[in-house]
């Protein structure tokens, strides 16, 4: 797929009625990420009715926006975006408008109705662009369920006046409905948070307006504050490599039974479910479980819950709708309720995470239990980037008198990616030695900013260090955590003192995002340096000798074709 067109900038707009908004376009602004979607004026929260036009082959985002300031506020409208690789994005006009200035068009989801169960549809409507918006309608008395409907392939929507709210439970706390259609059941399936009940009601439906409840998944997981922006996906079960690709690896109650069985069992259903404030990071973050689902509950193998990432910028996670391939694809909010309406950027606030293909895998938590985990893939179009030079190091032991280090081209524009893996010899150092591989990605203007990237071995662990900045945001807020870390298992034991990790990463000039292991766990954080100070150098060192072996390094710029 190829590059159809470059983000765009919208002008100032400021609205005295919740009416339709004129957009005008213009350059972009410095220090805005380049493949990160974001606003190109005002501010930004959860991501909105994620799908897939078969017929265009385009990918819709719509999100939370408030055009009139860099703050969250109301009105609060759907913001629009689409996308032909899933990499570079356009925007649109605000897609949903909610009916007063005093109100709200809260998240929501949209499906394709093909075969018009709805009835909202003429034969002139395409069956693959009859998009219906399902979403929350808050106002200051209630927070209601309503029902829109597109027939021009989701830019313009109309409400469904003689049906809204189609489900009202007279609370101020019932919101974020995501619908699906399941195919069992032949029903349309919504998730809708009961959000200060700790509750997610299941719903069923044949047509879209009329809903039955169906159960509540309630008081599971990790509680936080209240529950947000539910979910629900069927996943198939891993492949057996060491045997067959058509067998398949065989659970019982989410614990692996026999690698080389083909069970009734093919499939896992995830659930997730977002909290804040009070997640385990501090503030937001969206949490999964693992179980079955046969279309009126949803009932987990175990009560634990996972977290899909561990940094402090990953919330209100949605999947995508219709999908070419089958496969689930997935995009969340890059920011963090704590600090959102404080972060530096102007004239907007927050972007979303790359978007992501969600896997199951057989997972080595510890090394006596496997269980089924959740991979992550970063989704990236590399037709559209030009590449600087690909600096590489291999099969090395590094010490503490070797620092590697790297001077990159000077003509890009704050994108950077890059492959590390490497070995820790747990036989070489003591416990009073501070055992640290650190790679350091430094500013071009100003080396004084930079972000310290490492792994330290007498933890286990990965550390992020985003608080070596002149910014004065990052060191002023309390909230705005300047260290992460990261806890995981490495990808082989090669040895019993021996173990290899594997970690990818990219930064968007403010954004970075790591894959460990493939993906089996990934940690996203937004960073800021001062403006125009994108990253040129690189440096990896270490803080013992013996310790680590670089056996791959691989770094390199990229910038979007024109």
């Amino acid at each position: 797929m190829k590059l159809t067109s470059v983000l765009s900038l919208l002008t100032a707009v400021t609205l005295t009625t919740a009416t339709p908004i004129e957009v005008e376009y213009g350059n972009e602004t410095l220090n805005r990420p380049l493949i990160h979607m974001t606003p190109t004026y005002g501010w930004m929260n959860d991501p909105n009715g994620l799908w897939y036009d078969s017929k265009e082959e385009l990918w819709h985002v719509y999100y939370q926006y408030n055009p009139n300031d860099t703050v969250w506020g109301l009105p609060l409208y759907w913001g629009h975006a689409t996308s032909k690789n899933l990499t570079t994005w356009t925007q649109h006009d605000v897609a949903i408008i909610p009916p007063a200035n005093d109100s709200g068009a809260y998240s929501g989801s949209i499906v394709v109705d093909y075969n018009n169960t709805s009835g909202f549809f003429t034969e002139s409507t395409d069956p693959a662009q009859r998009a219906v918006a399902i979403w929350t309608y808050n106002t200051p008395e209630s927070e209601t369920q309503y029902v829109s409907y597109s027939t021009d392939g989701g830019y313009t929507f109309t409400n469904y006046d003689q049906g809204n709210p189609v489900l009202d439970l007279n609370s101020t706390q019932f919101r974020d409905p995501k619908v699906f259609w399941h195919e069992e059941s032949q029903k349309w399936i919504l998730t809708v948070a009961k959000t200060q009940q700790f509750k997610i009601a299941i719903y069923s439906s044949t047509n879209l307006t009329t809903w039955t409840h169906e159960s509540d998944f309630e008081r599971e997981g990790y509680l936080g504050y209240q529950y947000e922006c539910p979910g629900l996906v069927k996943l198939p079960l891993p492949k057996n490599d060491t045997t067959s690709t058509e067998n398949v690896l065989s659970y019982s109650n989410g614990t692996l039974v026999s690698n080389n069985t083909v069970p009734a069992e093919t499939d896992k259903w995830a659930f997730f479910i977002s909290i804040n404030p009070g997640s385990i990071q501090g503030g937001s973050s969206t949490q999964y479980f693992i179980g079955d689902f046969n279309g009126t509950h949803f009932v987990a193998d175990y009560p634990n819950t996972n977290v899909i990432d561990l940094g402090k910028d990953y919330y209100a996670m949605q999947t995508f709708f219709n999908s070419p391939d089958g496969d689930v694809y997935s995009i969340g909010w890059a920011s963090n309720w704590q600090y959102s309406a404080y972060v530096p950027t102007d004239p907007w606030r927050s972007s979303m995470s790359l978007v992501r293909k969600f896997s199951l895998e057989d997972f080595q938590a510890n090394p006596e239990t496997r269980i089924l985990n959740i991979k992550s893939t970063p989704v990236i179009d590399y037709d559209v980037f030009n590449f600087g030079e690909t600096f590489a190091y291999e099969n090395e032991t590094l010490n503490t008198n070797n620092t590697l280090h790297y001077d990159l081209a000077k003509n890009f524009d704050g994108l950077v990616e890059f492959n590390l893996t490497f070995t820790a010899n747990s036989s070489a150092y003591g416990n009073h030695d501070f055992a640290g591989l650190d790679l350091f990605l430094r500013g071009d203007m100003n080396k004084n900013e930079y972000l310290r990237l490492g792994f330290g071995a007498n933890a286990a662990a990965f550390y992020i260090d985003r608080g070596h900045t002149e910014v004065p945001f990052v060191s002023s807020n309390p909230f705005f955590t300047d260290k992460v870390s990261v806890n995981n298992q490495p990808s082989e034991y090669v040895t019993n003192e021996i173990t290899k990790y594997k970690v990818y990463g990219i930064a968007d000039r403010n954004i970075l995002e790591l894959y460990f292991n493939d993906g089996s766990q990934v940690s996203t954080n937004t960073y800021f340096f001062t403006g125009g100070n994108f990253i040129g150098e690189a440096d990896i060192e270490v803080a013992a000798d013996g310790v680590f072996e670089i056996e791959d390094f691989q770094i390199r710029q990229m910038t979007l074709k024109l």
